[in-house]
């Protein structure tokens, strides 16, 4: 029988707590077959694809299990980039919210010593790193793992594809004999099962098949744009695409409000859907959707669940889900029961290297969206314009419209065009943009090269992998936002010529 909740798994309460505030309900395979192994203590071999949840299938129960008394660092998690770090420092985070003195740190290359080594010296019970840097700190005995409780090698593949399989070795080579363990790859090559059984001793085994899902007659496309030019993507894209309702996916609650807000600003009829309204708010929001007083909706994963309205024709992914299971949930809003829909994803560049996970597990690619061009969006306008004035052609009131600006005209001795115009202009003043009046500008999105057109088949190596000197399938600034949490910027990169050798990449992540 399986795990219906995480509750029954045997967390600590204060996880349970954090979890259930995210909005999580029911562990995912990989979660409900790991969890139990890591809280008995027991070292995990885990081979499961990125997507199918396994940073909580560790940090969960590792969390559960850790002292927050203590400052030192308990829990050492390896990944393979600084954008995983970053990402897998942020979940610890989350789980952690209701832990009191709890302090993650990634430390990663291409970031300076300094503030790793005062974050160090303060002290921080999980620390997350990239091979190569965690290998520095340890040998400079900035890092020490004395009271190291528990190890996460994650996707330990990539490391032995990026050349760090040698500092992993070092550095499973220098945690106390007694830490728990535990390995998570989607791959099991020849090396990785020879360190398995080397430094993971009994370890139980854990295999997630990779399942893909193809999400029928939902058209899907990603539009990269920079962080901070989200709001114009999704203000020119609600403008331009012919929905009848839209249901958007942010991260958090407070963005749900904030982003309504904004959009209700520019003369939408939205509505925010969040874990913090009451049932009968929830039930009202849903019905204003049904009924056509509300086109948009702005959720979070949990508050959408189980959301079924045959208006919603697009779904647009304003913040990229946590993992594909969330992105299939979200997808399915619409072209449900036979009808079709349109799911658009808006991608940063820190983010691009998502989009072959959730291609993979809808077993469907995603296609390029294209913005309108300001000509084009300019005579769109036009015509909705046109199609407004129009619309009161029989309206009973017009003869009397009509007649008092004849009176006007005639007292002012000017042409009935002059009063008309002056009429749209301080309509244009009363609400800015909701007429034609002014040319729109070109919104600048990260583009590809001619030659390179994909963001997502940009460089080499793994996606998201920083070059010298280039950012694949993205120009100019990249203007990242936070999300979820404190995200440190990219920084630093290698210099020098010639090819760099792993380390060197190590520490540009």
């Amino acid at each position: 029988m399986s795990t219906q909740s995480f509750a029954e798994l045997g967390l600590d309460a204060s996880v349970l707590e954090a979890i259930s505030a995210i909005g999580y309900e029911t562990p995912s395979p990989i979660q409900a077959q790991a969890i139990p192994i890591l809280l008995k203590g027991d070292n995990l071999l885990g081979i499961a694809q990125t997507g199918t949840g396994k940073t909580a299938a560790f940090a969960l129960p590792l969390l559960s299990r850790i002292d927050a008394t203590s400052n030192a660092p308990q829990i050492l998690v390896l990944t393979p980039t600084r954008e995983l770090a970053i990402q897998v420092a942020e979940a610890f985070n989350s789980y952690a919210s209701h832990f009191r003195n709890f302090h993650v740190l990634p430390i990663y290359g291409g970031q300076d010593f300094y503030p790793q080594l005062k974050a160090l010296k303060r002290g921080a019970q999980v620390i997350v790193g990239t091979p190569g840097r965690t290998l520095d700190h340890l040998r400079r005995g900035t890092l020490k793992l004395d009271a190291l409780s528990a190890l996460v090698l994650d996707e330990a593949d990539e490391m032995l594809r990026m050349g760090f399989i040698d500092d992993v070795e070092a550095i499973l080579a220098a945690t106390p004999d007694d830490c728990q363990r535990a390995l998570f790859s989607a791959t099991m090559p020849g090396q990785i099962r020879k360190v398995a059984q080397t430094y993971l001793s009994n370890a139980q085994e854990v295999k997630i098949e990779s399942q893909t899902r193809t999400v029928d007659r939902i058209s899907q496309f990603m539009l990269p744009v920079y962080a901070e030019r989200k709001l114009d993507a999704l203000t020119r894209i609600l403008e331009v695409e012919p929905f009848d309702a839209s249901i958007i996916f942010v991260r958090t609650k407070a963005e749900t409000t904030l982003l309504a807000d904004k959009l209700s600003a520019r003369g939408h009829a939205v509505a925010p859907l969040n874990g913090d309204l009451n049932q009968r708010q929830r039930e009202q929001t849903v019905e204003d959707l049904k009924s056509g007083k509300k086109d948009i909706v702005i959720a979070t994963d949990v508050a959408a669940r189980g959301l079924d309205v045959p208006r919603i024709t697009h779904v647009i992914n304003y913040d990229v889900p946590y993992d594909s299971e969330a992105y299939i949930h979200r997808v399915g809003r619409t072209g449900r029961a036979g009808r079709t829909g349109k799911a658009i994803l808006l991608v940063t560049p820190r983010e691009r290297s998502w989009l072959r996970t959730l291609e993979r597990a809808t077993n469907s690619p995603m296609e390029a969206y294209e913005l309108p061009s300001p000509a084009d969006l300019q005579k769109l306008r036009e015509q909705q314009f046109e199609s407004q004035l129009l619309a009161f052609v029989d309206d009973p009131k017009l003869a009397k419209a009509m007649a008092l600006l004849d009176d006007i005209a005639e007292r002012n001795d000017m042409d009935i065009a002059m009063i008309a115009g002056a009429l749209a202009c301080g309509m244009e003043a009363a609400q800015p943009g909701a007429l034609p009046l002014e040319q729109p500008s070109a919104l600048p999105t990260p583009s590809a090269s001619p030659k390179q057109r994909d963001p997502r088949r940009s460089g080499g190596g793994r996606p998201g992998e920083k070059r010298r000197g280039h950012k694949p399938g993205f120009k100019g600034k990249s203007g990242y936002r936070k999300e979820g949490g404190s995200r440190p910027p990219r920084t630093g990169g290698g210099g020098g010529k010639g090819k760099p050798t792993a380390r060197q990449t190590d520490r540009r992540r």
